[in-house]
């Protein structure tokens, strides 16, 4: 008999707001694991972005993908490993919540992924007004969304362990199938809810002026609906060893991915990470 192969390690890349450097930071940890030969891929459990910011990613991105509705990070964190093609950005980010006008307010849903067969569309009842503006018709038929598919429900953020459970489950066996050695979760946030993963060997908080890494915390993060993944993590975190802090710096737009790379390999190094391997 075959011997069974090792789970991987996890590594939760987790943060206090939106737009600190999470999907920056788990890229960069993406690609400095598989350069350290520690196979790894990226895993966003949910995504959201405002239906405005659709018309930055467009047909192109649906192109290269086959994918509908994904975020900008999703398609990140599936580029910087060499195990994920970009036919597996849903697989990759299996939920993602599209608000309009602000975050917070969503009204539209895609769970599952193309790969797995298993995508499904949701509207929220809400957003029924808005589904007759021919602007939004124009701009979701240009990105592929099955508008005659779509599913009307009440749903939000807080929901999404509940709507989505099998689609996660499917989408996290789908990347162990891909052999890492390395998850990189990341996507907490006050937006987002706690997602059960199981056992957490590494924590890494990014705040936008330092990442600091909690190396072999081994946490089991509990899973309630009514909790938000920060409010629930930082409890856990203040009784962990001590942690090791690097300061993150500004960079352009052009040298951001470069930066990043520099203070994840700084912070594996002070922090002994990946020390365990595996044959």
């Amino acid at each position: 008999m075959a011997a069974q192969s090792p789970s991987p390690e996890i590594f939760w890349v987790i943060g206090p707001d939106t737009h600190v450097g999470k999907t920056t930071i788990a890229a960069a940890l993406i690609r400095s694991l598989n350069r350290q030969g520690c196979p790894a891929v990226g895993f966003k459990p949910f995504g959201g972005f405002l239906l405005q910011e659709a018309v930055e990613f467009g047909a192109g991105q649906v192109t290269r993908s086959g994918c509908e509705i994904c975020g900008g990070d999703a398609e990140h964190l599936t580029s910087a490993s060499p195990l994920t093609p970009p036919s597996m950005m849903d697989v990759v980010g299996p939920l993602y919540m599209l608000s309009y006008p602000v975050y917070g307010r969503p009204v539209l849903m895609r769970i599952g992924s193309r790969t797995l067969g298993n995508v499904r569309y949701l509207y929220h009842d809400h957003a029924r007004t808005l589904l007759e503006r021919s602007d939004v018709v124009e701009l979701l038929c240009g990105i592929g969304v099955p508008l005659a598919a779509m599913e009307a429900t009440t749903f939000g953020f807080l929901d999404a362990p509940t709507l989505a459970r099998g689609a996660h489950a499917a989408a996290y066996d789908r990347l162990l199938a891909a052999g890492p050695r390395a998850v990189v979760v990341e996507g907490a946030s006050n937006y987002l809810p706690i997602w059960k993963a199981g056992v957490v060997n590494h924590v890494l908080l990014v705040t936008g002026e330092a990442v600091t890494c909690y190396a072999r915390i081994n946490l089991e993060v509990p899973f309630s609906p009514e909790l938000k993944m920060t409010q629930s993590i930082f409890h856990h975190l203040k009784a962990a060893p001590r942690p090791v802090r690097v300061p993150m710096t500004l960079a352009p737009p052009e040298g951001r991915e470069d930066t990043a790379l520099v203070i994840i390999e700084r912070t594996l190094e002070q922090a002994g990470l990946p020390a365990r391997q595996r044959h």
